[in-house]
């Protein structure tokens, strides 16, 4: 087991590297890039000087020699726009989008396995009709509409919910309030992933429920209830977990979305903010968080493997 964690450790190393590598020389090189900043109706002493802050006035390969230096010591430049480091920014950001994140997959895991399971014990009956539709209507409902939406209702129309931020201004730290603020974003957001881990736990378990061991199971005289719960849902868990691995990545770049349209203070509305104000510095620790963000998720869901299915070894 350990040697298989260093292994998968150096390969997220190596591919968190290529991904910095990129992102930096298509982001110096490509038109529109951070030579841009430099307003060429300026004097060219005040041209060289803007040069020299952003270190421009040196080759592309040395600034990303001294950027990587600099993002081993946990330096990954200054915000442009903000002037603050950005590793304090990405530091203020990422706690309320790994709650918004954490909540939202709870909900549709929760909601997603046993809707599923629903599902294939009332296959091609009336309850699977309903799940099927639920499914359906999460994967076309696009997220920006579907927020507006809700805002409209439960914020605009009912009062019953706030409509944007993480938090009431000037109440400190109430975690009523807090979750009050939290149900409309995570529960739009655990809508659109839902049906992914609806389809699969339904598809795993009508395998498993139409599989050698499970009929012998029944043959012996187990209760229904025991062979479902032990032996046909633990078995089916493999790919769930496999499906939930990879909604987890893709939620990073939901939130973005929600995270704009609920106006909540996270890495998903820092992107943005950044794209559009041209702050490359935060662009570049954004990209690179996302992408240890996936090479970590990839990681925990190995290791979950063994703990649904314990045949499987990693040695």
């Amino acid at each position: 087991m350990i040697e298989f964690v260093t292994r998968r450790v150096v390969q997220g190393g190596i591919v968190l590297f290529l991904v910095s590598l990129l992102t930096f020389f298509m982001i110096n090189l490509a038109p529109g890039g951070p030579s841009s900043l430099i307003d060429m109706q300026s004097t060219a002493a005040e041209r060289q000087a803007r040069l020299a802050r952003f270190g421009l006035d040196r080759p592309v390969h040395e600034r990303y020699v001294t950027w990587l230096a600099g993002a081993l010591r946990g330096d990954l430049g200054t915000s442009i726009n903000q002037g603050l480091p950005v590793s304090s920014l990405l530091r203020q950001r990422i706690v309320p989008t790994v709650v918004l994140a954490a909540t939202s997959l709870l909900l549709a895991a929760a909601f997603g396995i046993v809707l599923g399971v629903i599902a294939a014990l009332h296959r091609d009956r009336w309850p699977d009709h309903v799940v099927s539709t639920i499914s359906t209507l999460g994967m076309s409902i696009p997220n920006f509409w579907l927020g507006i939406v809700v805002i409209i209702v439960f914020a605009v129309n009912l009062g019953w919910l706030p409509a944007s931020g993480s938090a009431s201004i000037g109440r400190g730290f109430d975690l009523g309030d807090r979750i009050r603020h939290l149900i409309l974003p995570a529960g739009v957001l655990a809508f659109s992933l839902m049906p992914n881990v609806v389809r699969v736990t339904r598809a795993a378990l009508l395998e498993m429920m139409a599989s050698d061991f499970v009929r012998t199971a029944r043959a012996k005289g187990l209760v229904e209830r025991v062979v479902l719960v032990k032996h046909t849902v633990r078995n089916a868990m493999v790919p769930v977990v496999a499906m939930l691995g990879l909604v987890a990545t893709v939620l990073f770049s939901g939130s973005v979305v929600i995270e704009s349209v609920f106006g909540w203070a996270g890495i998903g509305r820092l992107a943005i903010e950044a794209a559009n104000g041209r702050d490359y510095p935060v662009i570049l620790g954004v990209t690179l968080l996302a992408g240890a963000i996936v090479v970590g998720i990839n990681l925990a869901v190995d290791l979950l493997y063994a703990v649904v299915d314990p045949r499987i070894r990693h040695d």
